[in-house]
């Protein structure tokens, strides 16, 4: 069989979707393997109010927007880059998350951010009348958090579908010329 322009044009028109699928998989993959892994630890402070838990609420989310200005925790930019601060909508947490290509180096950040911002709300404690408190460290995760092998094929799997779906959707689909023969003029009672 000797393949054609147009024989290659059908047999890809009919098996796009597993081409596709298949192709972005190996996309996907190829980028897992190559991605340098990002380890991610957390660590918790929680806030202390005498008697108002909704104040410490308030305090939580008060101290989870100001610790990420620059120069208030941490002096280093890549530290700080690496630093993410969120306080917990219905408790008097602030979780500091750290990312950096190693585990321990991870976990290191975030007690440093974390040991920073207790040391930062005590010092203010007579004026706010809440203190911070270390809730829980962060420790060495054992897997990296990025990149997930398993996601990135999925996602490649997919992106190359869609675009491949609408590149079939916009290409002109060639249609066979059959040659036809003219209908037969009905006459008579069948007419």
């Amino acid at each position: 069989m000797t393949w054609t322009r147009s024989g290659a044009r059908g047999l890809l028109w009919r098996w796009w979707l597993p081409l596709s699928l298949t192709l972005g998989a190996l996309g996907g993959l190829a980028y897992a393997m190559v991605k340098e892994a990002v380890y991610a630890a957390d660590a918790y402070v929680v806030v202390v109010a005498a008697g108002d838990p909704a104040r410490a609420a308030d305090f939580a989310a008060a101290y989870a927007r100001v610790s990420v200005q620059p120069g208030l925790l941490l002096t280093d930019a890549a530290e700080r880059r690496s630093l993410t601060v969120a306080a917990s909508p219905d408790a008097p947490l602030v979780r500091l998350t750290s990312t950096a290509a190693t585990g321990q180096l991870a976990a290191d950040r975030a007690n440093r951010a974390a040991t920073a911002l207790i040391a930062y709300a005590n010092t203010h404690s007579a004026d706010t009348h809440v203190r911070l408190a270390s809730f829980a460290e962060a420790s060495s995760p054992a897997l990296p958090s990025a990149p997930v092998p398993l996601i990135s094929v999925a996602v490649g799997a997919c992106g190359a579908a869609l675009v491949g779906g609408l590149a079939r959707l916009a290409a002109p689909r060639a249609r066979p010329q059959a040659s036809r023969e003219p209908a037969p003029v009905l006459v008579g009672a069948e007419a």
